[in-house]
């Protein structure tokens, strides 16, 4: 089916992705990355005898929880804002991402220390938010 000539000529559609885009590809990067950590770490805490393993436990289980809600949310707002992002390369020093923002295609780089910088930081805010409730 063809496009309407409105979607054909609309500049909007070619514009590079706006800065709160450039969080969304960017969150679509780092949160998955840091949701896997968490659950590698909580199957640890499975495995290992400690006195305070149910609490640590418990915390994963809602930062999980809130990471796969928060990732369903930024994985509708990319399909609303039709953007796609999907790895393009990873080398021993960054990993690159090309994107699509409607019809705009581009590629972003990351390097590895940038990502770990990024995953703690992510981590982090999760476990404070478990604890300011």
């Amino acid at each position: 089916m063809a496009m309407p000539l409105s979607k054909v000529n609309n500049s909007y559609l070619y514009y590079p992705p706006a800065q709160d885009e450039i969080q969304l590809i960017r969150e679509a990067v780092i949160l998955p990355l840091a949701l896997i950590i968490v659950e590698r770490n909580r199957r640890e805490l499975e495995r290992k005898a400690r006195t305070l393993r149910s609490i640590f436990a418990r915390a994963a289980d809602i930062m999980i929880a809130k990471m796969k809600a928060d990732l369903t949310t930024n994985t509708q707002q990319l399909l609303h804002k039709s953007i796609t992002l999907c790895m393009y390369t990873n080398t021993a020093d960054q990993i690159s991402y090309r994107f699509n923002c409607r019809g705009f295609e581009d590629q972003i780089a990351y390097s590895h220390a940038y990502i770990r910088t990024e995953i703690n930081k992510c981590i982090s805010a999760y476990s404070a938010g478990i604890f300011t409730k």
